[in-house]
């Protein structure tokens, strides 16, 4: 027998890498951004309740990388706070916060990035039979503001009105108390877009409503979202700091929409502003059948950095308002978008846009735009040619191609016909001939590439991944096939059984017993 002397027990290679890198590896594995995305969405958050127990992992591996982990306050500067948190404590559902206030304290003096995202997965919209309640809500705020000082960035998410308005009250007074001198995103968001489509919308306390002179509160702040949730106008454009980016007012109830001056004056105070979108919240403007209205006047607003603008309006009136009133240079990417109800019988008539936009005896409103995307509009007219490097159009008809794209044509559905009562078939095979009739019109000045979806032209104009020429090989088509993740998820749509969601059907507010759409074209049970 040969006698084996027991071997040295060998550290893994990377025991032998320095605790700082390590750390550092850590760290990059717990923030980096989940979508790398350039040109995904501003406001994709960057972690979410998966990637903030990366550092439990961490600690779970050996004695050394535990010991790193919980000597790297870096790793705990995310806090996610959602329904998962909530636990069954005899009859009543308590959110546990322990987590939390750990992390809290394990990231030290650092700045933290907070997402409360109180969305119920079943969709129940109901406030009563909200699964995150506004006790919830009280629950979390009361663990976050005492460190209100250290918040790089906030994301409440909400689906009812009351736990959003459980946040919104300790959140002012503590503003009003301390201020948020290092905040720099905040997300305010109830994700219910057709809430502010009701006839008598609750819109609860605005934000900042407590406020009166909001100066030096939010001194650091870059990016501010309110969708669903209205402001004290007045009181925000006191607040706002000069170095705003982004501005997003989005799905605000016509009660708690700003008028034109407001939303003025609210521009007025971000002169850096780099993004704007304004998606169905106005602005409100004097009716001028009124006989006390008179129009207002303003002098321009100009933003020399705005690049990117989306105006889901529902008026054109007060569309063309804004644009009137709008100088800036700069821009670059414009989306218009109707953001009427999708039960309304009238559509808004987008051709006075256009025009306000592209007129033929002056200059454009805004000279170097270059990329156009018409998303539900309806035009009761051809707008004029605009010679845009990218024009993309979706739920539009074809008058709008003649508008004109240079490089890109993206076409994300087929194009409405003039005959509400025409066939789809007829509606694809129009696209096809608009078409091929626009290119060979065009000539060489026909756009480089047309982008056309699986679902729409398959049959009419190519086969799905096909790639073919137009006018003579000078335009290439691509057609795209739908990814399979997004097939799939349009089979998961139904949450429950069948049976529960045929009830649901049939209750208050389902498809079947829906008293505002009733009312609306006359139906009686």
């Amino acid at each position: 027998m040969h006698y084996h002397p027991p071997q040295r027990y060998q550290a893994p290679p990377i025991n032998a890498l320095p605790v700082e890198l390590l750390s550092y590896i850590f760290v990059l594995g717990t923030h980096e951004p989940i979508n790398s995305d350039p040109n995904a969405d501003d406001d994709c958050q960057p972690f979410n309740t998966d990637s903030v127990k990366a550092p439990l992992v961490y600690a779970s591996v050996s004695r050394h990388w535990r010991s790193v982990a919980l000597n790297t306050p870096a790793l705990y500067t995310s806090l996610c706070i959602t329904p998962e948190l909530l636990r069954e404590v005899g009859k009543t559902e308590i959110l546990d916060t322990s987590g939390i206030s750990t992390y809290l304290k394990r990231s030290r003096n650092l700045f933290v990035d907070i997402l409360v995202d109180a969305r119920d997965q079943q969709w129940d919209f109901e406030d009563d039979g909200a699964w995150f309640s506004a006790e919830h809500m009280t629950t979390a705020m009361g663990v976050l503001l005492p460190h209100i000082q250290r918040w790089r960035s906030l994301s409440i998410l909400t689906d009812v009105l009351a736990p959003m308005q459980a946040a919104l009250g300790p959140l002012e007074a503590h503003l009003r108390s301390y201020g948020a001198p290092h905040l720099e995103s905040l997300r305010l968001m109830r994700c219910d877009a057709y809430a502010a489509h009701a006839p008598l919308a609750d819109i609860g306390n605005s934000f900042l409503s407590s406020v009166t002179n909001g100066e030096c509160l939010l001194p650091r702040l870059q990016r501010l979202t309110l969708r669903g949730v209205p402001a004290a106008w007045t009181a925000l454009a006191t607040t706002l700091s000069p170095a705003l980016k982004s501005l997003e007012l989005a799905f605000l109830p016509l009660a708690g929409q700003p008028t034109i001056l407001e939303l003025v004056s609210l521009l007025r105070t971000v002169p850096h502003l780099s993004r704007f979108v304004l998606n169905g919240s106005g602005p409100a403007i004097p009716d001028p059948a009124a006989p006390s209205s008179s129009p207002p006047s303003f002098e321009y607003i100009c933003l020399p950095s705005l690049n990117s603008l989306t105006l889901g309006y529902t008026s054109s009136a007060a569309a063309v308002a804004l644009f009137e009133l709008l100088s800036a240079p700069s821009l670059h990417q414009l989306i218009l978008e109707d953001a009427t109800h999708p039960a309304d019988t009238i559509p808004v008539d987008a051709l006075p846009l256009l025009n306000r936009l592209f007129p033929s005896d002056a200059d454009p409103a805004f000279p170097n735009l270059a990329d156009l995307a018409l998303r539900r509009t309806h035009l009761s007219g051809a707008p004029p040619s605009a010679h845009l490097s990218r024009l993309e159009l979706l739920g539009t008809n074809a008058l709008a191609l003649a508008l004109r794209a240079t490089d890109v044509l993206c076409i994300r559905g087929p194009l409405a016909t003039s005959s509400l009562s025409a066939a789809p078939t007829e509606a694809l095979a129009q696209t096809g001939s608009a078409l091929r009739a626009l290119v060979e019109e065009c000539g060489d000045k026909a756009p480089r590439v047309i982008c056309l979806h699986e679902s729409s032209y398959a049959t009419h104009v190519g086969e799905p991944d096909e790639v073919f020429l137009l006018g003579g090989g000078t335009t290439c088509v691509r057609v795209f096939r739908r990814a399979e993740e997004e097939e799939g998820d349009e089979d998961e749509t139904v949450m429950g059984s069948e049976i529960e969601y045929e009830e649901e059907a049939f209750k208050v507010g389902g498809v079947f017993n829906d008293p505002v759409f009733d009312a609306r074209y006359g139906y009686v049970g």
